[in-house]
């Protein structure tokens, strides 16, 4: 394995997975795919449960989504407890061959794989074999920012720096 690539194991939900009846279709068409909290139109999740369509989360930079596809399971455990409806997919990463599916779930938190993705797409109106890629997956979003970080800008690279050492020069702070 890469660097860069780590096993992904399938959700212990995707086998019995809830899903409420289909109140409305996803489109295939990107273009029509809308967060439902903020209204951005990129980086979004469906959530395999109830259809929900929200931005990813917010990082540490301000880039990213709203944190709409998050905040949204957070209120399906209030409501369906104790695990919500922890199961959601990235849009524009469907194709035949899979999707990046994450799981909210406390006891799980992390990239899963869902061995009934077409199924549980389908009860959404997606079919995966008319898909095509149009969004960057979690792995090449983590790569592209890997090779774009400019260590240099920190460590003042390539400069000859004297060593201060006292009060109000250690720690942190001092960045």
């Amino acid at each position: 394995a890469v660097a860069w690539e780590s096993e992904t194991l399938p959700s212990k939900y995707a086998e019995e997975l809830v899903q409420l009846p289909p109140h409305k279709k996803i489109s295939p068409d990107p273009a029509a795919w809308v967060c439902e909290e903020s209204g951005m139109r990129e980086n979004l999740w469906l959530n395999l449960s109830d259809g929900h369509i929200g931005s990813g989360r917010r990082q540490w930079d301000g880039s990213g989504g709203t944190n709409g596809a998050l905040n949204h399971y957070e209120e399906t455990k209030k409501h369906f407890p104790p695990h919500g409806f922890p199961l959601v997919v990235k849009l524009g990463t469907i194709t035949p061959h899979g999707a990046d599916v994450y799981s909210y779930a406390d006891d799980e938190n992390s990239e899963v794989t869902d061995p009934k993705l077409a199924e549980h797409l389908a009860h959404w109106g997606i079919d995966v074999m008319r898909m095509e890629k149009t969004a960057q997956s979690v792995t090449e979003m983590n790569i592209a920012a890997n090779e774009s970080l400019e260590l240099d800008k920190i460590t003042e690279a390539g400069k000859d720096l004297a060593p201060l050492t006292s009060r109000g020069y250690l720690g942190l702070n001092n960045l």
